[in-house]
């Protein structure tokens, strides 16, 4: 696992509503944890989940939109959604 699955939550999300990543927020506890368990086929703990959330933040892939210091209410930023993008779409 890898910033990349963070990520790729996010991304998921708003392929899964239709919307663009300005209006989707997600919360890495217990369900996201659980999410990316099922997806990669390996148990992911929430405290290895806000590890590589924590990364994101600090490369701006990911911002906090309240003033809750911990993993909630967690946006894509455009920058973010490029790096998903690029390993999307790249050969």
């Amino acid at each position: 696992m890898n910033e990349l699955d963070i990520l790729k939550l996010f991304y998921d999300e708003m392929k899964l509503r239709g919307v663009t990543r300005d209006q989707v927020f997600l919360t890495i506890e217990e369900d996201a944890a659980a999410i990316l368990s099922r997806k990669l086929n390996t148990p992911v703990t929430v405290e290895q989940a806000q590890k590589l959330t924590d990364i994101c933040i600090a490369n701006e892939w990911l911002e906090r939109t309240t003033a809750d210091p911990y993993y909630k209410y967690l946006s894509l930023t455009e920058a973010g959604l490029q790096i998903v993008l690029m390993s999307e779409y790249s050969a």
